[in-house]
């Protein structure tokens, strides 16, 4: 496989998760094991949207972006799975807010770099300071992590679709 059909097929991944990570943000069921299967597989979707957004982009992002690669590479697989606390903590948690700080660091090599589009890192980074503020505005703090989802989904969709568009 050549790397312009690796990056639209990794476009296309990242533009499919980050699409039903948005709709996830809607409450379409409560059943458990439907939900496990849903974000199980929007990880898996947004961990192979991921590697080819960074890839693309690998020479120009730097150490920040390398870092912050990993990092999200690593969140990506320790919040996939069923909700259980093995360690005596949340390992959801904890990896969404690893992740969260990954896309940020991912966003500022982004923006150093002067990539484009600007639409995906201003939404990652949008989505962790909407979760912030909206849960310390008591009307609004049931809408803070639902948005923050979209927007974190909506960062993704709109870089995958920048890799499906590439013409190099």
């Amino acid at each position: 496989m050549n790397y312009p059909t690796l990056y639209r097929v990794s476009g296309v991944a990242a533009i499919a998760g980050g699409l039903l990570r948005v709709t996830s943000s809607i409450p379409i069921t409560q059943d458990a094991v439907t939900l496990e299967w849903l974000y199980t597989g929007i990880d898996i979707l947004l961990l192979l949207g991921l590697i080819g957004i960074y890839l693309a982009r690998a020479e120009r992002l730097g150490f920040l972006g390398l870092s912050s690669f990993g990092v999200a590479v690593a969140s990506l697989s320790f919040i996939g799975g069923p909700d259980a606390d093995p360690f005596g903590f949340s390992t959801y948690e904890q990896g969404a807010a690893a992740l969260a700080i990954a896309l940020v660091g991912l966003s500022m090599a982004w923006v150093r770099a002067g990539e484009r589009p600007l639409a995906p890192p201003i939404c990652w980074f949008s989505s962790v300071i909407i979760a912030g503020v909206l849960n310390y505005v008591p009307p609004l703090s049931a809408y803070g992590l639902p948005a923050a989802g979209a927007l974190f989904g909506l960062g993704f969709a709109l870089a995958g679709w920048s890799l499906v568009q590439a013409r190099t």
